[in-house]
């Protein structure tokens, strides 16, 4: 078994190319290292501090403490894995594309194979420390945490595919971005053709997805509406429509706070498209000069960057003029039948009689009568509509019904009735003397 003294030049090259690698020298201070925007600074320290003690001592006494606590640090995974995966992310943080690994001769596969030829230093200095690894204070998960061949000894080909495999962005199309971090998530996904009315908006939500997919444009989506209509499902599934896109879900903190460390994470990995989505925002309490500034402002969007920003209340005169505005119409007795036909033509029921929309809206609202929802809205509407379709004994009911002389009609009152509380809950009651000033004015025709 060779020592730590024969293997000294062995360590010095690793500790070098690992600093050439990972080490950000503007920050670093000459006796705490602080390593290259890494993903796991305590490993790299870590795996620093046994090269360097591996290089200074004539045994492995001095070494332990470090090659335990390299094993706590890649729990469940090799060393060389880990280390891999912050290869792959160094090489995004200097803006080198993987892929450019195929242009041989190009500047960025220099770059790139520069810095691999330093990796594969590193994983000597790795297989180096295994050969020490040995002795009752060694934890006997040391050798097979140090064990292992590095991908990065692979043909250009193989190297670029599993470098796109490994990206964590690849692990989930949805992610929620807290504390700094971009963590996976699960959503719910509902095919767009389950959508029932509001068709101008849909088809707004649609074309704005459709041209950032297709990199025409990257303008805010700006959507307004009052509770429960549609605009977090909407952004989340028509985005989720687009196969290339990822959504993000973002808090409307960090409008006021990181956004533009938040866009440059984003904005690094230029080959994925990435739609933003703020939800439930209230203007009146964002502070938006780095919007202001980021969108529109001194810095432009980076074109693989989208942002969805969803509220109750309308957005300020200055942020609508940077973005594109949807607003959903109020949801009345209107839009209600309007939903109600959408549905039963997709449910195959297109040329059942014409009242039958009329009967159904009617039932939903009794149902709102008897408490069974809490709102009128397009949300609790869906509900119903799912039990239409899975009562078979109620739709034979409503279709009995809707051929009968007298058809009960969705009431318009109930609704205006609930809509008015809702906005005055929302707005306060100058916002509906406003409403009921201004259809008077239209009734005047002034």
């Amino acid at each position: 078994m060779s020592s730590a003294t024969d293997n000294g030049d062995v360590f010095f090259e690793a500790a070098d190319a690992l600093r050439v690698l990972f080490l950000d020298y503007q920050k670093s201070l000459n006796d705490e290292p602080e390593f290259f925007r890494a993903a796991h600074p305590e490993l790299l320290v870590a795996l620093d501090q046994a090269f360097f003690n591996a290089q200074h001592v004539k045994g492995i006494g001095d070494c332990v403490e470090a090659l335990n606590e390299l094993v706590r640090l890649t729990p469940g995974r090799t060393l060389l894995e880990t280390l891999e995966d912050e290869f792959f992310e160094m090489l995004i943080n200097r803006h080198l594309d993987i892929a450019d690994y195929l242009r041989s001769g190009s500047m960025n596969f220099e770059q790139i194979e520069f810095f691999r030829q330093n990796f594969l230093d590193v994983e000597k200095g790795v297989c180096a420390l295994r050969e020490l690894a040995s002795g009752k204070r060694v934890n006997p998960a040391v050798r097979g945490c140090l064990a292992g061949r590095s991908v990065l000894h692979e043909n250009p080909e193989k190297l670029v595919e599993v470098a796109i495999m490994r990206d964590p962005f690849s692990a989930s199309r949805t992610f929620r971005y807290i504390n700094g971090a971009f963590q996976p998530c699960q959503v719910r996904n509902i095919a767009i053709d389950q959508f029932y009315g509001f068709q101008a908006v849909r088809e707004h939500f649609r074309e704005h997805l459709a041209d950032f997919s297709t990199q025409k444009s990257n303008v805010p989506l700006l959507v307004s509406s009052l509770p429960g209509l549609g605009k977090t499902q909407f952004s989340i599934n028509y985005t989720l429509h687009f196969p290339d896109l990822t959504l993000i879900f973002a808090e409307p903190e960090t409008l006021s706070c990181d956004l533009e460390a938040f866009i440059g994470a984003m904005a690094l990995r230029k080959r994925r498209k990435f739609v933003v989505f703020f939800d439930d925002i209230e203007p009146d309490k964002v502070d938006w000069y780095n919007f202001r500034t980021n969108v529109g402002g001194s810095a432009v969007l980076p074109e693989n960057i989208m942002f969805i920003l969803a509220s109750n209340y309308q957005f300020p005169i200055n942020i609508l003029s940077r973005g594109r505005e949807i607003t959903f119409p109020v949801f009345d007795e209107v839009r209600c039948l309007e939903m109600v036909e959408d549905f039963l033509a997709g449910f195959g029921m297109k040329n059942a009689h014409e009242n039958l929309a009329s009967v159904i809206a009617a039932g939903y609202i009794e149902d709102f009568g008897q408490k069974k929802f809490t709102e009128l809205s397009p949300r609790t509407l869906v509900r119903y509509l799912e039990k239409f379709r899975n009562d078979g004994a109620l739709r034979r009911k409503m279709l009995d019904q809707s051929r009968q002389q007298l058809i009960v009609r969705p009431d318009a009152q109930l609704f205006y009735e609930f809509n008015i509380k809702l906005l005055r809950s929302l707005y306060g009651e100058s916002y509906i003397d406003d409403l009921r000033a201004e259809k008077l004015r239209k009734l005047g025709g002034n």
